[in-house]
Parts: C-alpha cells; sequence; structure tokens
C-alpha cells in the first residue's frame, strides 16, 4: 500500500512556500503526489484516472 498526496494550488512551486514544502518533503518520503494543476491545466479532469490513482495506493 502507498500514500497519495493530492496537492491543489495554481502555482504549487512559486505560489507557496508551504504547500510546496509539503509536497517536496512528501515526494522525498517516498508519497506520490499529484500536483492536479500542473496535471490539468484546462481543468478537465481525467476522473478515470485520478480514480485509478487512488485505488493503486
Amino acid at each position: 500500500m502507498k500514500t497519495t498526496v493530492f496537492a491543489f494550488h495554481p502555482d504549487l512551486a512559486n505560489g507557496s512556500r508551504i504547500n510546496a514544502s509539503l509536497a517536496k518533503t512528501a515526494s522525498e518520503a517516498g508519497f506520490e503526489v499529484r500536483d492536479v494543476y500542473q496535471l490539468y491545466p484546462d481543468f478537465k479532469i481525467d476522473v478515470a484516472a485520478e480514480q485509478a490513482a487512488l485505488e493503486a495506493a
């Protein structure tokens, strides 16, 4: 079993030091971090893909 972290911020790398730090730390600890804004800049979320990511966790 693994842990998946969903990060929601329009500019995760530059716009939020706290969220960027949390995402980086989680990634370095081996968690899967999914930056939803980066994955879906057009806001058309692939629900099936995200459900599959959760089921694989």
